[in-house]
């Protein structure tokens, strides 16, 4: 009756213990109550006694020496017992030994015993599982180190005596405080910590090897062994040398990659594309300050977003085409807004992943290269146009020279045959050709001396207040028999009012002489006009004429010394082509404005205008 009730009342305990998982499979095991009866074994039990639930342990041997420690273990108040026993079963043929943990357990007062039965196979596949443990440890080099609770080292593979260059007989039962004192230094008092706290901690440590410093990835893992009847620390490590000096060797190629990149003159940026939107991978400072960038605002940010669109839409062209074709640089050319110009070049590199290119801009600098191109196109242009001028000077002052000294040999012979025939008025009037023959050749110097004085900057101006209605009228009654000569109608109009200017007389009187010959020269019918007109606070001076005129075009090169529309032997027109450069150049020079509107074939009007000076100026 009082097994009957113990089993009832324990069903529901019973029932949960066939339902704990974490009980060994390979181990026999059983629970019985004070008077020995099973209230619950698992297959293995019964497989080696004969006994199932709700038999007793009384059906055993009596003289079994296995039922005669369990007695004595009930008699007395020990918590637990484990003890080594042979038993006589026909399980695996006969009697084998056997290790048997006996725990008392109280439950509402009722006292239980849990009898856990260790099978000789199942130690020796312990055994096996462990010594095959650690001979994988120590084959595969692995360093683990096992302490208890107290720190006290109980397991080391022999991976360890070569890490920390002590051996296993000085390993076993080190403290692992002590022994880990000696090579964390400064980082000691973490880990010891740790220790203390049970919590895992990990570090890594500089250790030096046989060859070179290694470096090793210490872990501190506590841990609490079944039933929570043991607890200590395993100790793992993990070789990073390799590791480490493999990432030494990658920051110092980056930090090389980084200072070439950072002391290159040109302007540089990488980009890479990604989901097919062009990412900056990486500039110089050179590039940064260009566009006033901030360099750690605009790593991997699309280059569209940093750069400006012409510049970036060149880029993108550039990299479509090395893509798409068999180029591997493209260049373009670049203008920033601060008028400075680049010579770009766009090149690729691949990632080492798949298909992926990096693509590497650089922008160089040639705004000097290019002005200094320019000014040697500029430089060439004039040494080709000195050059002409030479040639043109050296054959038309060769004509201008020879033609009047060819007519002053006629005029000499004819002199001769007049005085054999002794016609003295023909002579006097030979002897006044021949002057005004001498006059132009005279001219000629004078004007060939004058621009020379005006291109050295050795002319002097002496400027006075004057009025120029003067000049123009001395001009005007110099000139006039010449005109009327050629039967033009030589006009001139006078401003109602003086027109004063800051002028040096001499300099203005023969820029209106030069103007006025080359409207009568180039005039064959019609009017030539000299005259003045206050415009407000300007005074300007008007040479007209309707005459042969000039094309437009015409009118810059006509500025040049040496020039005539018209050149070579040629030429409709005698002179040297000085007379319109020096007008022009001694009007810049008295600080006034020379003007020209001209047409071919419908005449000329040249404008020269100063600034109006009072009375009282200075």
């Amino acid at each position: 009756m009082h097994n009957k009730y113990v089993a009832e009342n324990n069903t529901n305990f019973v029932e949960d213990f066939k339902h704990y998982k974490e009980l060994p499979a390979g181990r026999a095991i059983v629970i019985v109550d004070s008077s020995l009866n099973i209230l619950y074994c698992n297959s293995l039990f019964t497989d080696i006694f004969h006994l199932n639930i709700n038999d007793s342990l009384h059906r055993l041997n009596p003289n079994s020496e296995f039922l005669f420690l369990i007695k004595g273990f009930l008699g007395k108040n020990f918590r637990n017992l484990t003890f080594d026993v042979t038993i006589n079963t026909d399980y695996e043929n006969g009697s084998n030994p056997f290790q048997v943990d006996i725990e008392r357990i109280f439950i509402k007062g009722e006292q239980f015993f849990l009898i856990n039965i260790d099978t000789q196979k199942n130690r020796k596949e312990i055994e096996w599982k462990i010594d095959s443990l650690h001979t994988a440890l120590d084959l595969g080099n692995v360093p683990i180190i096992i302490a208890d609770d107290k720190g006290n080292i109980v397991f080391v593979t022999h991976s360890v005596e070569d890490i920390l260059g002590k051996s296993i007989e000085e390993l076993f039962y080190l403290n692992i405080k002590t022994l880990f004192k000696e090579f964390l230094n400064y980082d000691y008092e973490p880990f010891l910590r740790a220790v203390y706290s049970k919590t895992g901690w990990k570090k890594i440590i500089r250790l030096k090897g046989n060859e070179k410093e290694e470096f090793w990835d210490i872990h501190l893992h506590p841990f609490v062994a079944t039933y929570n009847r043991y607890s200590g620390f395993i100790i793992s490590a993990h070789d990073l040398t390799e590791i480490v000096y493999q990432k030494q060797i990658i920051e110092q190629s980056e930090k090389k990659q980084k200072l070439i990149i950072e002391n290159i003159s040109d302007l540089l940026l990488i980009t890479r594309r990604e989901n097919g939107t062009l990412i900056l991978d990486n500039a110089n400072d050179n590039f940064c300050k260009l566009f006033e960038l901030n360099k750690s605002d605009i790593m991997n940010q699309k280059l569209s977003d940093i750069i400006s669109k012409d510049l970036y839409d060149k880029i993108r062209q550039s990299i479509s085409e090395i893509e798409n074709g068999p180029l591997e640089i493209y260049e373009f050319g670049y203008e920033s807004k601060k008028d400075r110009y680049y010579n770009c070049k766009v090149t690729y590199t691949n990632a080492g992943t798949g298909n992926d290119k990096i693509f590497i801009v650089t922008l160089k600098d040639i705004t000097e290269e290019k002005k200094y191109r320019e000014q040697l196109e500029i430089s060439y242009l004039k040494e080709v146009q000195l050059n002409k001028m030479k040639s043109n000077f050296l054959a038309n002052i060769s004509h201008e020279i020879r033609t009047p000294f060819n007519g002053i040999i006629g005029y000499s012979e004819i002199i001769n045959d007049c005085l054999e025939a002794k016609d003295y008025v023909a002579i006097k009037e030979i002897t006044e050709q021949m002057k005004d023959v001498l006059g132009r050749v005279l001219e000629l110097f004078t004007n060939i001396v004058d621009l020379s004085q005006i291109e050295s900057g050795e002319i002097e101006i002496e400027n006075v207040v004057l009025n120029c209605n003067q000049i123009i009228k001395h001009v005007y009654d110099k000139k006039y028999k010449e005109a009327e000569k050629k039967g033009l109608d030589f006009r001139m109009e006078l401003s109602d009012t003086e027109a004063m200017i800051e002028v040096d007389w001499v300099k203005l009187e023969k820029i209106l002489e030069l103007l006025v010959d080359n409207a009568i020269k180039y005039t064959h019918k019609g009017y030539v006009y000299l005259g003045s007109r206050i415009d407000g606070a300007k005074i300007k001076i008007i040479i007209e004429d309707s005459g042969i005129g000039m094309n437009p075009g015409d009118i810059e090169r006509l500025l040049s010394p040496f020039s005539q529309e018209i050149e070579g032997y040629t030429r409709p027109y005698e002179g040297l082509g000085l007379g319109l450069t020096i007008a022009h150049k001694l009007t810049k020079l008295m600080n006034g404005n020379f003007e020209i509107n001209s047409e071919k074939n419908k005449g000329t009007q040249i404008v020269i205008t100063f600034d109006y000076k009072d009375y009282g100026m200075e």
